[in-house]
């Protein structure tokens, strides 16, 4: 293990803007620091997959009065955005170390108002399919998570994934409410889709590739 990476898995454990999940202990959502009184009345946004954090740090920064939580499962990662965050002093962003498959055990039934999957692993080959976060089982947790009228929003540079998910939620039964194939090409307006470019955004624009947007709703 490379000694940055090694570090940063020491720092993250005491960070206090980074909660750890265990495994087989889920407890009661409302326990965890996201639900705390100082966030009551807070809308709630969701990064999965988030990564370093770019996007859960430039929403919370855009949303002072909203609540984000990043998730990931790899805590060394986590470790970036959440240092960031307390540099800024932003306290309107937390950070979660969990698998994706188990965020209904974290949070409470329709009390999520958006939720952000930037730039998943598009799990090309067909024995990965059920691992793609646009698969069936992955929409149910995200319909029993937001509220009412709650969005998914989804930044992709893979064509197989954007496609996926289009044909996945038509047959769970969603709706599509915004979609574009190439954000850049056009004038779509939504915060998050062009004036966020993390990292790996700009990496596949170098390459030529471009940047698929999709909005959908589950309930």
């Amino acid at each position: 293990m490379a000694k940055n990476k090694l570090h940063k898995y020491e720092r993250v454990q005491h960070l206090p803007n980074v909660t750890f999940s265990v495994l087989g202990e889920s407890g009661l959502p409302s326990t965890y620091p996201w639900y705390d009184k100082c966030y009551n009345g807070m809308e709630k946004i969701l990064e999965l997959g988030c990564g370093k954090g770019e996007y859960s740090l430039a929403l919370a920064t855009a949303n002072p009065s909203k609540l984000c939580v990043g998730i990931d499962f790899k805590s060394h990662r986590i470790c970036v955005g959440a240092e960031k965050a307390i540099a800024k002093g932003l306290e309107n962003v937390l950070f979660f170390c969990v698998r994706i498959e188990r965020i209904k055990e974290f949070f409470e039934e329709h009390s999520i108002h958006e939720i952000w999957l930037t730039f998943p692993d598009p799990h090309p080959k067909n024995r990965t399919i059920k691992s793609r976060l646009s698969a069936s089982s992955f929409l149910d947790a995200y319909a029993h998570l937001l509220i009412p009228g709650g969005i998914v929003h989804l930044k992709t540079d893979s064509e197989l994934f954007y496609n996926f998910t289009l044909e996945s939620v038509q047959q769970w039964g969603g709706r599509v409410v915004s979609k574009s194939d190439n954000i850049h090409g056009t004038d779509c307006n939504r915060y998050g889709t062009l004036d966020v470019i993390s990292t790996f955004e700009n990496t596949a624009l170098s390459k030529g590739l471009t940047i698929k947007y999709l909005a959908f709703t589950l309930n």
